[in-house]
């Protein structure tokens, strides 16, 4: 039994150390890219190894505006966090 539990720390040690090998690796792939991004003010998420969604909240801004002129021409009341 207590040779399972020394093979079970192990594997757990190697996976650890993998993890940390491939987000070291994600980081240094994305990073021109991600430091670019947030300094135009976007956000960065990580969707995957190598893989981001970079977005411009100033386009949360402009839905808003929309959906206000489509209230003031169509006198519709429109709830502004709904999805459309």
């Amino acid at each position: 039994m207590a040779e399972m539990l020394h093979v079970t720390e192990r594997v757990s040690r190697i996976r650890s150390r993998i993890s940390a090998l491939l987000t070291r690796a994600d980081e240094a792939l994305c990073e021109d890219q991600d430091e670019r991004a947030r300094q135009y003010g976007w956000t960065v998420t990580k969707t995957g190894f190598g893989a981001r969604r970079y977005r411009d909240p100033r386009f949360d801004a402009l839905r808003a505006a929309r959906l206000a002129d489509a209230v003031r021409a169509e006198g519709t009341p429109v709830r502004l966090g709904a999805r459309g």
